[in-house]
């Protein structure tokens, strides 16, 4: 049973519990479209991160019998950023009209993969998060979310649709990811400033932000809207 101290220091987790709950309820509106996959990608999300905070606090939980990475869950961060990623690549890629952002989706996929191919000749995957790829991947996610708005420009609709699930989730991602990279780099390259500003806490801010904004498309969302 999980204890009192691991609700009040991951109180985030409770967004993630509660955003899968209403995206069950809500899956009517959605089961057809190109986010009928999300509420897997959030049960994928509360997992992995209750799981991370076993291996990392529970020696008797771990992925490794040797007792130098007894506490080490950065693998299974970085295996869950690769599949994350690319679901939501994908997602744009076949929301798209335009042919030509179709194919910059599919360069940024593959940039995406490179960089996580590329940092694990420098950087060991089971040691530490490969943040230089995670930064990559997360900008070139907020650049196919701006493509999926100019998309929508050019098919004269629209920016604010208020009823459309796709809209919600994409403010979601565009403000959460414009700034988690930049924040979670400094975590790992400068622990002094990360300490000295409570990084940690704005980060979890964001993340309440994101998934706040999830429930919002999920609740205000309509099936004939959605595109």
């Amino acid at each position: 049973m999980l204890s009192l101290s691991f609700i009040t220091e991951n109180y985030y987790m409770i967004f993630y519990a509660v955003t899968l709950f209403i995206s069950l309820t809500t899956y009517r509106k959605y089961y057809d479209t190109e986010l009928k996959y999300f509420p897997i990608i959030i049960a994928y999300t509360f997992f992995n991160e209750v799981l991370g905070y076993l291996v990392r606090t529970y020696d008797e939980i771990s992925f490794f019998q040797n007792v130098k990475y007894s506490n080490f869950n950065d693998i299974i961060y970085n295996i869950y950023a690769i599949i994350f990623f690319c679901f939501f690549y994908f997602v744009y890629k076949q929301l798209i009209h335009n042919s030509c952002y179709k194919k910059w989706i599919i360069v940024s996929t593959i940039i995406s993969l490179s960089a996580y191919l590329i940092s694990t000749i420098f950087q060991n995957p089971i040691e530490t998060n490969l943040y230089y790829a995670l930064a990559i991947s997360s900008w070139l996610l907020v650049f196919c979310i701006i493509l999926y708005f100019r998309d929508k420009v050019q098919q004269q609709e629209d920016l604010f649709q208020i009823h459309n699930l796709m809209f919600w989730v994409s403010l979601a991602l565009l403000i959460f990811y414009t700034i988690f990279p930049v924040i979670y780099m400094i975590g790992y390259t400068d622990y002094e400033t990360w300490m000295k500003y409570e990084l940690r806490s704005v980060l979890r801010v964001l993340i309440v932000i994101m998934y706040t904004l999830f429930i919002i498309g999920f609740l205000k969302g309509r099936k004939l809207a959605f595109r």
